[in-house]
């Protein structure tokens, strides 16, 4: 037995000594595989994208319950709204995500998405005190989160 756990303590120490570092710039927050940074700027939906992807990333995608209310702990007041990835500007109720991930996760507020007055066509969080999603109109100025990759 006591061979068995000294076995176990080296394959750990190994373990950890050999895996590679993984970090995100600084400034940015790990969860899971990705890092993410909130940017308090308010810009349209197409802008927050391109500032993403100026710097290697995107703006957000969301696949889970956890990852939503992670994103939701990044942004400072309980009063802004955030642009996230997710748009159905190709057609019409088709959501996707701007890094090409599958859109299966959703937080729509109630009666969300509306497209209202035919034009809302990219997604925002923390939308009302419920802090769920909405379809906004994609000229709307507000701030973003971006995500990339951590890097090894």
């Amino acid at each position: 037995m006591a061979v068995m756990r000294a076995l176990v303590l080296l394959f750990l120490v190994f373990s950890v000594e050999s895996a590679p570092a993984h970090r995100c710039p600084h400034g940015w927050t790990p969860f899971g595989v990705q890092c993410y940074k909130f940017f308090s700027q308010s810009v349209d939906w197409i802008t927050a994208e391109k500032n993403c992807q100026s710097i290697d990333a995107n703006l957000a995608s969301v696949r889970s319950t956890m990852e939503h209310n992670f994103l939701l702990s990044l942004i400072v007041s309980a009063n802004t709204r955030v642009w996230i990835g997710g748009h159905d500007g190709e057609t019409e109720g088709q959501w996707l995500w701007s890094d090409g991930s599958q859109f299966h996760f959703t937080n729509w507020c109630p009666g969300e998405p509306s497209n209202n007055f035919g034009k809302e066509n990219c997604l925002e969080i923390n939308f009302t005190q419920n802090r769920c999603w909405n379809d906004a109109d994609c000229s709307t100025t507000i701030s973003y989160i971006c995500a990339q990759p951590i890097r090894s």
